[in-house]
Order: structure tokens, then C-alpha cells, then sequence
């Protein structure tokens, strides 16, 4: 049978007192740094989480904040677009009457130099039926 002496007694204190100080000076750091490195990981995702929200939130603020940009340069070029064909009209009708005008006075300047034209033609004319009457009926 098993007998029980001082040795397996001091040898069982031993791996006991071994036991206590391995837990106190090794297993228990080992512990604390794995339960750090947990919490740290665990925070890490939180904020990683987090952060991706942010990230969502912004990305579609930008979103919709160009299409609001887009929006309002697609109302901003209609605008210009109908102001400038506005002008467009205005300067041609501008020009139209111009023109109008200038026929008009180039008209006027023709019927006056017709008629100083015919007057002259006539004032000739009579001058030279005199002559051709002076010539031939002597």
C-alpha cells in the first residue's frame, strides 16, 4: 500500500507554494493582458462600428448634397438658357427694326434722288428738245 511520508507531504507544499506563485507572478499578467487585449479588440470593433456609421451618414449627406448641387446647376443653366435666348430674341428684333430702319431711309434716299434725277432728266430733256428744235427747224 501507498505510505504516506514526509516527502510526498513536502513535495505535494512544493508544487502548492509553486503553484500559488506561478498563478501570482505568470498566469494571473497573463490573464490581465489576454482580458485587456479583449477589451481593446472589443472597443476597437465598437469604434470600428462607429465609425462606419459616421462614414454612411456623411457619404450619403454628400449624397445628397450634390444631388442638390446638380439640381440647382440644372436650374441655374435653364434660367441662364431662357435669359440668353430672351436676349437672343431682343438683339434680333433690335437688328430687325435697324435694318427695317436702314431700308427705309435707303428707300427715302432713292425716291429723292429719283426725283431730283427726273427732275434734272426733264430740265435736259426740255433743254435738248430746244436744241433738236433749234437744229432741225432752222
Amino acid at each position: 500500500m501507498l505510505s504516506l511520508d514526509a516527502n510526498v507531504i513536502i513535495v505535494f507544499l512544493i508544487v502548492w507554494i509553486l503553484l500559488a506563485v506561478l498563478t501570482k507572478l505568470f498566469f494571473n499578467p497573463v490573464r490581465r493582458v489576454r482580458d485587456q487585449r479583449d477589451e481593446e479588440l472589443k472597443a476597437n470593433q465598437r469604434s470600428r462600428a462607429e465609425t462606419l456609421g459616421v462614414y454612411e451618414r456623411s457619404l450619403q449627406e454628400i449624397d445628397a448634397a450634390i444631388k442638390e448641387a446638380r439640381s440647382e446647376a440644372e436650374t441655374a443653366r435653364i434660367s441662364l438658357e431662357t435669359e440668353a435666348l430672351k436676349e437672343k430674341n431682343r438683339l434680333i428684333g433690335e437688328i430687325n427694326a435697324e435694318c427695317r430702319s436702314q431700308v427705309e431711309k435707303a428707300r427715302a434716299d432713292l425716291s429723292r434722288m429719283m426725283a431730283e434725277l427726273k427732275a434734272t432728266l426733264e430740265s435736259e430733256a426740255s433743254h435738248l428738245s430746244k436744241e433738236i428744235e433749234k437744229k432741225l427747224l432752222p
